[in-house]
């Protein structure tokens, strides 16, 4: 760390924030960051006012986007350090950073939504950031209105529980509206959000929403991807929640249903629901029945018609053998496995057979031995037999690459801030 030069560092810094020309304003905001990266909390609280000030100040000056996104990294970095420290500020910086949400540049507002997300863990009374966010979510411009859905989905995950009641099912009938928004960007944004919701929503009213709501017939096609992303959403953030509430079985019903559309965004935010809900269950060790139809609906997928269904469905057989959950039954994995094979000859699309290689690679846990593919391939069909003994020192070079086990699941969420 570099906690002793840190005070003559900020000195420095801050005159370059307050009184350098833009370039220089940027290059000592980035440079503050730096610092404050490699200085512990306790260091960093006696300047904390002394940073906070000239930050906010530049951030509500028109300055280029380069500079508000150095401005917004450097401060959600700060209060990720020093978090209480920073209450003094939490009016200020609040407004501040909804102001962002409405900038022209995407990547100001993206990390607005960051930043706001950080600051919410800071609020003991969060109506107010949750009544400004809901509204924004009815804004006429499109882009501002997917940005309030984003913050609303990263703030109500980390710090919804303390929301007023009544706010809380206001923002449930907004939820509720807008599964069937006419924009993919709305609809999956708007599906998170449920699922962050359902961590902290009231029993009643949550079991309500989902059985009259999510598992209700959709009367559009829109309508009904947005059902399966609230599906997907309540199995991301609140698997616990569903299986507390006895609502697991509906659930994965509802997810056999959706895995079953020819629709490729029906059917892809099926299967990402459906591998989050098997992670849940072998985790759980309960309902098998529904274990065994949630695996052998991603089977099928494996070898849809659709190119993109199949790749889809496939990348989630990966997250889930890399995921940390149990292994899955030989059973289990045999039905995976056969469909897998059939994507790994030359006919294949090349981005499909990459997706096969590293999902046969983990599924059959060939990084540590061949225990579990001995006895899985000991039972295949003389052609799926084939194709495997084919296939096996490509799948154990794959398995050996340590880049195969930090790849980034394929997120239906990948777009919103992570939380």
């Amino acid at each position: 760390g570099i906690n002793a030069e840190y005070g003559h560092l900020v000195l420095l810094y801050r005159e370059g924030i307050l009184n350098g020309s833009p370039d220089l304003k940027e290059q000592a905001i980035i440079g503050l960051r730096e610092a404050i990266q490699l200085t512990d909390a306790p260091a960093l609280k006696p300047s904390v006012v002394q940073i906070t000030g000239p930050l906010i100040r530049v951030l509500g000056e028109r300055y280029s986007q380069s500079v508000k996104m150095a401005c917004l990294d450097t401060l959600s970095l700060l209060i990720e350090k020093v978090k209480v420290a920073l209450k003094p500020f939490l009016s200020q910086l609040q407004t501040t950073f909804m102001k962002s949400l409405n900038d022209t540049s995407r990547d100001v507002r993206c990390r607005g939504v960051t930043a706001l997300t950080k600051l919410v863990t800071l609020h003991s009374k969060v109506d107010n950031l949750f009544t400004d966010i809901h509204n924004g979510t009815k804004n006429e411009n499109l882009s501002t209105r997917e940005t309030m859905f984003g913050a609303l989905h990263g703030t109500m995950y980390l710090g919804g529980a303390g929301m007023s009641p009544n706010l809380q099912v206001s923002i449930a009938n907004t939820l509720k509206l807008n599964m069937g928004a006419p924009e993919d960007t709305v609809r999956t944004a708007n599906g998170a959000c449920f699922g962050a919701l359902a961590t902290f929503y009231k029993e009643e009213d949550l079991v309500k929403d989902i059985r009259e709501g999510v598992l209700s017939a959709p009367s559009t096609k829109e309508a009904r991807h947005g059902r399966v992303l609230a599906l997907a959403g309540l199995a991301r953030y609140a698997p616990g929640r569903l299986a507390k509430l006895d609502l697991v079985e509906e659930v994965c019903e509802g997810t056999l249903k959706a895995l079953e559309s020819d629709n490729v965004q029906v059917c892809n935010a099926a299967s990402y629901a459906a591998s989050r809900l098997i992670i849940h269950l072998q985790g759980t060790g309960e309902h098998g029945e529904l274990l065994d139809g949630l695996v052998a609906g991603l089977a099928t997928n494996c070898a849809h018609t659709s190119n993109d269904i199949r790749l889809f469905a496939t990348s989630t057989i990966h997250h889930i053998s890399i995921s940390g959950c149990p292994p899955l039954s030989d059973t289990h994995t045999r039905s995976l496995l056969v469909p897998l094979l059939d994507s790994t000859t030359r006919k294949t699309p090349p981005g499909l057979r990459v997706a096969s290689e590293l999902a046969i690679a983990t599924l059959l846990r060939l990084k540590s031995d061949t225990e579990l593919a001995d006895r899985v391939s000991g039972a295949l069909d003389a052609k799926s037999s084939d194709t495997y003994g084919r296939f096996l020192p490509t799948a154990k070079r794959v398995a050996a690459d340590y880049k195969t086990y930090s790849t980034i699941e394929n997120d239906i969420f990948a777009s919103l801030t992570p939380v």
